[in-house]
C-alpha cells in the first residue's frame, strides 16, 4: 500500500489517541446545546417526535399516503437522516468556531467535525427509546431484525463522518458553503425516501429521475433502518452491502480531502 492509501488509516489511528478529547468535545456540544434550556437533553426525544407528528399529519390526514403505521416508518427514516443532516450543518462552521483552539493546541483537526457526529448520535440513540414506545404501541414491537440496528448506525456514522469532514474542511477556504449546504441539505431530503416509501420509486414516471433518485448515497442506509425498525426483517445483501460501501467510501473521500488540506487551514482561520 502506498502512502497516500494509507493516510486515512493513520489519521483515524491519531484520532482514536484523542478519543477522551472527542468524548470531552461531544460533552461540550451537548452542554452548550442545552444550556439554559428548561427540559434540556429532553429535546433529543422531543424533537424527532414533534417532526414526526408534523410529517404524520400531513402525510397521513391531509395527503392519505396509506402506509401502515406511518409514524413507525417515519421516526425509522428521519433518525438517521437527523444524525446525517445535523452532522453536516453543524460541521460545516466547526472548524472556523474552534478556530482559537487549533491556534493554540496540538491536535488533530479531524477531532471537531468527529466530536460533532458523536453528539448526534447520541441524540439519535436517545430519540430510540420513543421509536421504540411508538412501534410497540401500534403494532411493530422490536423482533430479531432490530440485531441489525448498530450496522445500520456504522453505516450512517461513517457517512456523516466523511461528508462532515469534507464539508468543513472547504467551509474553511469558500465561507460560501456554509449557507449553502441547508439549502442543499433539504433538496437531498426530498430526494430520499423518508416520507415516502421505497417503492414509490417505481411509479415514477421518469426512468432517469427515478435511476437518480436510486443511486442516491443516503437512501440505501436509510433503508437499512426502515427494514429493520419498521418492515421487521433484515436488509437483503444487496441493501447491506450498499449501506456499508456508501458509508465506508464517504469517509474515505472525505478524510482524503481533509487531510489534504488540513495544513493550509491555519492559514485561513
Amino acid at each position: 500500500m502506498t502512502t497516500a492509501s494509507l493516510a486515512p488509516v493513520a489519521a483515524l489511528k491519531n484520532v482514536y489517541r484523542f478519543r477522551e478529547l472527542v468524548g470531552m468535545l461531544v460533552a461540550r456540544d451537548l452542554k452548550v446545546r442545552y444550556k439554559r434550556s428548561v427540559l434540556g437533553m429532553l429535546w433529543s426525544l422531543l424533537n424527532p417526535l414533534l417532526q414526526m407528528a408534523v410529517y404524520s399529519f400531513v402525510f397521513s390526514v391531509i395527503m392519505r399516503v396509506g402506509v401502515p403505521a406511518y409514524p413507525v416508518f417515519l421516526l425509522a427514516g428521519l433518525l438517521p437522516w437527523t444524525l446525517f443532516s445535523a452532522s453536516v450543518s453543524t460541521a460545516a462552521g466547526c472548524l472556523i468556531a474552534n478556530a482559537s483552539l487549533i491556534r493554540k493546541v496540538a491536535v488533530p483537526q479531524a477531532v471537531y467535525p468527529l466530536a460533532l457526529v458523536g453528539s448526534k448520535l447520541v441524540d439519535l440513540l436517545l430519540s430510540l427509546v420513543p421509536l421504540t414506545l411508538i412501534a410497540i404501541w401500534l403494532g411493530r414491537p422490536p423482533n430479531a431484525s432490530w440485531l441489525f440496528l448498530p450496522f445500520a448506525i456504522v453505516a450512517v456514522v461513517c457517512f456523516s463522518a466523511g461528508v462532515s469532514f469534507a464539508i468543513s474542511s472547504l467551509t474553511v477556504f469558500f465561507r460560501d458553503i456554509k449557507h449553502l449546504v441547508d439549502i442543499l441539505l433539504q433538496v437531498w431530503f426530498y430526494l430520499t425516501p423518508v416520507i415516502y416509501t421505497y417503492d414509490q420509486l417505481d411509479h415514477i414516471g421518469n426512468p432517469l429521475i427515478s435511476f437518480a433518485l436510486r443511486i442516491n448515497p443516503a437512501t440505501p442506509i436509510v433503508r437499512c433502518f426502515q427494514l429493520c425498525l419498521y418492515e421487521g426483517r433484515f436488509p437483503d445483501a444487496a441493501t447491506a452491502a450498499a449501506a456499508m460501501l456508501c458509508g465506508f467510501a464517504a469517509l474515505l473521500l472525505g478524510l482524503v480531502v481533509f487531510l489534504r488540506d488540513e495544513p493550509r487551514h491555519i492559514l485561513y482561520l
